[in-house]
């Protein structure tokens, strides 16, 4: 039994793209129970309180719905009526974006897929988050069970953003999760797999020739294909890596020693 909820745990991620989330819950709703006849707000107490430079938001994973959000404007100015549940996995530093997105997915496959109820399940992790002025700050965020389904996985979680820029914090991206049901090491083979190789050994070939420099079509030239070809994986690769310039590329491949 534990073994094919493991094999039914790592097809969540696995399959995926890194930053792939839409698909991944989309799979995840559908292995969640629910007393649908129930309006799920009616669970929620009527005051749930954010300190100034914090917000806070109540996540149902059945039904991919805020349940409960407040604080947003002051941290990230937007307003709680702009954020749903696709923002919520949005707007990291494109640095950051694949480790946070792949922890997250690791965290919540194992919380789906329980031997035993876990409500003392928490993960606390720090990364950038982008505010609508377009400017970063550094976010520490605390997510723990809000509720079980009648399974005894993870339903709806509790989610505080604090702000801790004022800490000057050198790395980027750090997480911690404690839990009956998962151990980091499986979190961190997650990660390992993803940052070892994030690219195909085609694509490595062409970031490389992106760094000599040139365009698609005398990258294709050196390669012996057409320019459309170079364009198309191109376009994939900075999809991969949620970078917007060769610039912030080449800084991504530089820290994970790929060029």
């Amino acid at each position: 039994m534990k073994e094919q909820l493991n094999r039914h745990r790592d097809a969540l991620i696995d399959n995926l793209d890194p930053l792939e989330m839409e698909s991944f819950f989309e799979k995840v709703t559908g292995m969640l129970s629910a007393k649908l006849d129930v309006d799920p707000s009616e669970d929620l107490p009527h005051e749930i309180h954010s300190m100034p430079g914090e917000c806070v938001y109540v996540t149902d994973y059945k039904t991919k719905r805020l349940l409960f959000k407040k604080g947003f404007n002051q941290l990230l100015g937007y307003t709680d009526a702009e954020v749903d549940f696709d923002f919520v996995f949005k707007g990291y530093h494109h640095e950051d974006a694949v480790m946070i997105s792949q922890v997250i997915k690791a965290v919540v496959a194992g919380a789906v897929n329980s031997l035993t109820p876990d409500p003392d399940l928490q993960l606390s992790m720090t990364y950038r988050k982008k505010r609508k002025d377009g400017s970063y700050i550094h976010i520490l965020s605390q997510s723990s069970v809000y509720e079980l389904d009648a399974k005894g996985n993870l339903l709806k979680s509790y989610t505080k953003l604090s702000d801790i820029s004022y800490l000057n914090i050198s790395t980027p991206v750090s997480w911690s999760v404690r839990s009956n049901n998962m151990d980091n090491a499986f979190i961190q083979s997650k990660l390992f797999n993803i940052f070892e190789n994030p690219f195909t050994k085609r694509e490595i070939e062409i970031i490389k020739e992106i760094q000599i420099g040139g365009t698609n079509k005398e990258i294709g030239e050196r390669l012996f294909v057409s320019h459309h070809t170079i364009a198309t994986h191109r376009k994939h690769i900075f999809q991969k890596c949620n970078c917007h310039s060769v610039v912030d590329l080449l800084l991504y491949c530089q820290q994970l020693n790929i060029i």
